[in-house]
């Protein structure tokens, strides 16, 4: 009776409903698991399955297993009593990323439930032990879908209440699982990304974004009408990547953008390959005064003293960009407080091309600007609530 009313509780945890405004951050997944628990002179080996549901942080996870229990040598040999088939079931409050998606790395977390699970010699396969239980552990991501995932747990007696709890093993139980994941909203998370170094190597050829398949190439003739169709394009494109995150060195809508990689990127939509960072973008296309921007046009801004800065115009004072003061892609306008800042530190604005020999010589001069590093953060105020 304990243990069908713990796996019903553990089924409704894990469907639990949330907020409305939170439905598109829901995620979860199913992991398969083994666990091992060696307190001498018992050692339980068991294998379950667990689901687990929530939202970016904060979740809860119901999991169940069998398997067996077995004594030393030195208490008599693995002979237990009228059944060495033993259990465990837990309902969990999980506080770390791993309902976030998945990252493309480490990602830690916390856990603390209750559960229940056979004695150490069951005389009857539904002898219950109440406990509760906390512990840690950490998941790592292997694609956008699968994880392994390693914890620990320090499991404790709630109360001694029947004669099986006289029975209850103490020790640390060690699992080890394989996890699918399913749900969540746009944002992954990369807490501890093993590709956080990569993003600040400094060689000469600096990673690009991935190649979009565009379905027909753009090309950008000079003052001609289809010039303007074809860079209205651009600020459409852009514009479903609005709050995608701002990562350092990013060049994806997947884990994030820097100025420079959504610009890339974007552009790479319409078929117009541009170098990798603001620097060397300033050698692309042909200049155009920054008091006759127009839609699509590049827009450069300076810090200390180079461009380090890189944004798409967007028409009527407005511009969209990947920005770390204001935490990722959005529009930003030249008119408002915070866009006076980026207005006294545009220094130049570029019209890409695509008409023959002035697209040769643009991007044989934006090649000429080596790669040195990735563009640092901007120092804009930020947005005002």
């Amino acid at each position: 009776m304990h243990l069908r009313r713990l796996v019903g509780l553990s089924g409704v945890l894990s469907y639990l409903t949330v907020p409305a405004g939170l439905t598109a951050q829901v995620a979860g997944g199913v992991e398969l698991y083994g666990t091992l628990v060696n307190a001498e002179p018992v050692a339980r080996t068991m294998g379950g399955l667990s689901l687990g549901v929530g939202t970016p942080y904060v979740g809860i996870r119901g999991s169940g297993g069998l398997g067996i229990s077995s004594l030393g040598a030195q208490t008599g040999g693995t002979t237990q009593g009228p059944s060495n088939l033993v259990w465990a079931t837990n309902a969990d409050l999980l506080l770390g990323p791993v309902n976030a998606r998945l990252g493309e790395g480490f990602m830690p977390y916390a856990f603390a439930g209750v559960g229940m699970e056979s004695s150490a010699q069951p005389a009857a396969f539904t002898d219950a032990i109440r406990t509760w239980s906390y512990g840690g552990g950490m998941q790592l991501a292997l694609g956008r879908l699968l994880s392994v995932n390693g914890e620990a747990r320090s499991r404790h007696l709630a109360a001694m209440a029947t004669p099986a709890d006289s029975q209850f093993v103490r020790g640390i139980e060690y699992r080890i699982g394989i996890g699918l994941h399913f749900g969540g909203g746009r944002q992954r998370s990369t807490v501890y990304s093993r590709r956080t170094s990569d993003t600040r190597r400094t060689s000469d050829t600096p990673p690009r974004a991935p190649r979009p398949s565009p379905s027909t190439r753009t090309t950008w003739p000079v003052s001609t009408t289809s010039a303007s169709g074809a860079a209205r394009r651009v600020v459409p494109t852009a514009e479903q990547y609005i709050g995608t995150p701002y990562r350092y060195g990013g060049t994806s809508p997947r884990t994030g953008f820097d100025c420079s990689g959504f610009v890339q990127y974007v552009y790479g939509m319409q078929g117009v390959n541009l170098p990798r960072t603001s620097r060397q973008m300033s050698g692309s296309g042909i200049a155009v005064s920054t008091s006759a921007l127009a839609v699509g046009d590049l827009m450069l801004f300076s810090q200390g003293g180079r461009i380090s800065h890189v944004a798409i115009y967007a028409g009527n004072g407005r511009f969209i960009h990947s920005s770390s003061s204001g935490n990722g892609v959005r529009y930003d306008d030249l008119g408002t407080r915070r866009g006076k800042w980026f207005a006294d530190h545009m220094v130049a604005a570029r019209r890409v091309t695509g008409d023959g020999r002035i697209l040769v010589n643009a991007f044989a001069g934006g090649a000429l600007i080596a790669f040195d590093q990735f563009d640092p953060p901007d120092s804009a105020p930020p947005p005002s609530r």
